[in-house]
């Protein structure tokens, strides 16, 4: 498995990845995960604009010349009443074809981690689904904790 930078050419492949985990979310919790009518779109703009952002980590797992995973880690304000001990990089996009979180996924993770910690990070905020198995297998696995849920109702 290989890890690089992710690039622009890498966009359609990383929006179809994040297609297919949408599909799975929404079936998770139909109102907060609900698709947008142009996600697809949506994202293929966001990927272009944060892989080539300066203070953004965009790595893709690539085998065989096919993208496996990608994961976006992004510099985000901790709250003012916490001090984590140094800056903290959220992960909000990390997505793997489901047949290979341990190896793309655990590989993604791993560099990535390696890379901030490189840069001064201090902690990484790893975002996903209460009931995404895989990932929270992973994530487990990796020595990240629980830290925070959200709940979510109709209003």
């Amino acid at each position: 498995m290989k890890i690089r930078t992710a690039a622009v050419i890498d966009v359609e492949a990383c929006v179809q990845l994040a297609e297919s985990r949408r599909a799975l979310y929404e079936t998770f919790e139909p109102r907060f995960w609900r698709r947008a009518e142009n996600a697809a779109e949506m994202s293929r703009l966001w990927f272009t604009h944060l892989f080539a952002k300066a203070d953004v980590l965009a790595l893709v797992a690539e085998r065989d010349g096919q993208v496996r995973g990608f994961l976006v880690a992004q510099p985000t304000p901790s709250p003012p009443v916490y001090d984590p001990g140094g800056r903290t990089a959220l992960i909000d996009d990390f997505v793997v074809e489901p047949a290979d979180w341990q190896t793309a996924g655990v590989a993604l993770l791993a560099d990535a981690r390696d890379r901030l910690r490189a840069d001064g990070y201090a902690q990484i905020v790893v975002v996903g689904a209460r009931l995404d198995a895989e990932k929270t297998r992973l994530l487990q696995a990796s020595d990240l904790s629980l830290a925070s849920t959200w709940w979510t109702a109709a209003v």
